[in-house]
C-alpha cells in the first residue's frame, strides 16, 4: 500500500521559525508538503484564510500560539472540530501546567517550546507520521554521556562544579546539555541559574508513563546560556515518592535525547544518588582540602570503588575544590590519604564563586575568573578536547591557541607555582 502524502500548513508570523518548519519539511523523506502558510495574526484571520484552509484539508498542521496562547489553543480546537483525525504541532513560549493540559484537551498532539530545533521537529514529524501509517525508521543515536558529581560533604561546591561543567560543556562542544538536579529535596541549580522552573523531577516522574520527546520538552527549564535544566521541586516532601527504578529509567530515557547529562546527586547515599551512579559514563568525587571533607571521601570509597571495578578505570574521578597551593594539605598527601590520584583542582576563587551565586549568572560565563579558566580546562579534558597530558611542556605549547576559550591553562598555573 502506497503511503500517501501529508499535506500540512502554518500558522506563523514569525519568519524565523516558519523558515526553519520549511527547511525539515522539505529534507524530510516521509513525504510531507506544505501547501499553505498563514502569516497574521490570530485576530487577523478572516473568512478567506479558513477557505482556503478548508479548502487544502490540511493533515498536519504548524500552529504558533506564541503571541496568544489562549487564543491560539481554542482556534486550535476549532481547526480539530469535524476533522478528528487531524494532527496539530503547536510552538511557542513555555507554557504553564495549566495551558499544557488546555492544549492536550484541545487536541493539540505535539506541542515545542521555543526556541525549537530542527531535530526536535523532524522527531515531532516522525511521530506525526507513524500515527498516520507512515513507516518511519528510527533516527538512531549514540546515548549521551551522563556526568556525575558527588560529595558526601556539604558546602564542598558539587552544585557549583555541576552547573559551571553543564555550562562550559555547551559551550566548548555546541551540543545539547541538561542539568539534572537529584538532590531532590534540597537542589540548588535553579538558584545558581538564576531561574524559577515551572515544572520539577518529581512532575516528570509522575506523568513519565506517557513521556516522550515532545512532552520531556514542556518540562524542561531552557537557560540563557542554552544548558536545558531538570530542576527539584521546591517543596521537599515531593521528592518522597521518587524510586531509584524511576531514576534508572528516566535517567536513561534523556541520555537518548542528548549529548551530555549533567547530573547533581545528593550529599548521601540515597537510592536516586545510587540509581544515578550506575547510568553515569563518569562520577565526580567533589572535595575540599579539609579533614572532615577528606574523611568522608573515605569512608565512601569502598562503595564507589566496587562500584567502579564494573564501570572502569576512569569511571571516578577525584576533584579538588577551593584548592590552593599553600594549603597545609598537600596534593600528594591527599592522594597517598585515598589512594587514588587526584584528577583536577580548582582554585579557590571565593569572591568570585559566591558573587556569581548569589547573582544567579554562573562564573564561566565569565572570562577573568581563575575558577571559570579552571571549570574549562576541566571541560576540555573531560571531553577529550585538550591535549593528552604526556607532558607539561608539550600540552602547555599546544594550549596556547586555545587560550580566547579558557584563558591560562590548569597546567600553566601548575607550572607557575612549581
Amino acid at each position: 500500500m502506497e503511503e500517501r502524502t501529508i499535506k500540512s500548513a502554518i500558522i506563523s508570523t514569525d519568519d524565523a521559525l516558519r523558515s526553519l518548519l520549511q527547511k525539515v519539511v522539505a529534507t524530510d523523506e516521509i513525504g510531507i508538503k506544505v501547501g499553505l502558510e498563514v502569516i497574521v495574526p490570530f485576530p487577523e484571520i478572516n473568512d478567506s484564510h479558513l477557505e482556503q484552509l478548508r479548502q487544502l484539508a490540511p493533515d498536519l498542521i504548524f500552529l504558533d500560539i506564541a503571541d496568544d496562547p489562549i487564543m491560539g489553543l481554542k482556534f486550535a480546537q476549532f481547526l480539530i472540530e469535524g476533522a478528528p483525525n487531524r494532527r496539530i504541532i503547536g510552538l511557542g513560549d513555555p507554557l504553564t501546567p495549566d495551558l499544557l493540559l488546555q492544549a492536550m484537551q484541545a487536541g493539540v498532539s505535539e506541542y515545542l517550546p521555543k526556541p525549537v530545533t530542527e531535530e526536535k521537529v523532524q522527531d515531532a514529524i516522525d511521530r506525526i507520521a507513524r500515527k498516520f501509517g507512515h513507516r518511519v525508521e528510527e533516527r538512531r543515536r549514540e546515548p549521551g554521556k551522563l556526568l556525575a558529581f558527588f560529595s558526601p560533604k556539604g558546602g564542598a561546591g558539587s552544585t557549583c562544579v555541576a552547573t559551571n561543567t553543564a555550562i562550559s560543556l555547551h559551550q566548548l562542544t555546541r551540543g545539547k546539555v541538561l542539568l539534572v538536579d537529584l538532590d531532590l529535596e534540597l537542589g540548588e541549580t535553579a538558584l545558581l541559574l538564576g531561574v524559577e522552573p515551572r515544572f520539577s523531577f518529581v512532575d516528570l516522574v509522575r506523568n513519565f508513563h506517557r513521556v516522550d520527546a515532545g512532552l520531556l520538552a514542556s518540562y524542561i527549564e531552557r537557560h540563557d546560556s542554552g544548558v536545558e535544566l531538570l530542576s527539584a521541586p521546591f517543596h521537599p516532601a515531593k521528592a518522597e515518592t521518587v524510586t531509584g527504578d524511576q531514576i534508572r529509567q528516566i535517567l536513561h530515557f534523556v541520555k537518548q535525547h542528548y549529548d551530555w547529562v549533567v547530573v547533581d546527586t545528593s550529599k548521601s547515599f540515597t537510592p536516586p544518588t545510587l540509581a544515578t551512579f550506575e547510568q553515569a559514563d563518569n562520577v565526580f568525587l567533589v572535595t575540599n582540602v579539609d579533614l572532615p571533607s577528606l574523611r568522608n571521601i573515605t569512608r565512601c570509597l569502598p562503595l564507589l570503588e566496587r562500584m567502579g571495578q564494573v564501570k572502569g578505570d576512569d569511571w571516578l574521578q577525584i576533584v579538588v575544590n577551593r584548592y590552593q597551593p599553600s594549603d597545609p594539605i598537600t596534593l600528594k598527601e591527599i592522594e597517598k590519604t585515598l589512594g587514588i590520584p587526584v584528577y583536577w583542582t580548582l582554585s579557590n576563587d571565593y569572591e568570585s564563586v559566591m558573587n556569581s551565586i548569589n547573582s544567579g549568572k554562573p562564573v564561566v560565563l565569565s572570562d577573568k575568573s581563575a575558577f571559570a579558566r579552571d571549570m574549562r580546562a576541566f571541560v576540555m579534558d573531560v571531553t577529550g578536547s585538550a591535549p593528552k597530558r604526556d607532558s607539561r611542556s608539550s600540552l602547555i605549547q599546544n594550549l596556547k591557541p586555545l587560550k580566547k576559550f579558557f584563558g591560562r591553562s590548569q597546567s600553566e598555573a601548575k607550572g607557575e607555582a612549581t
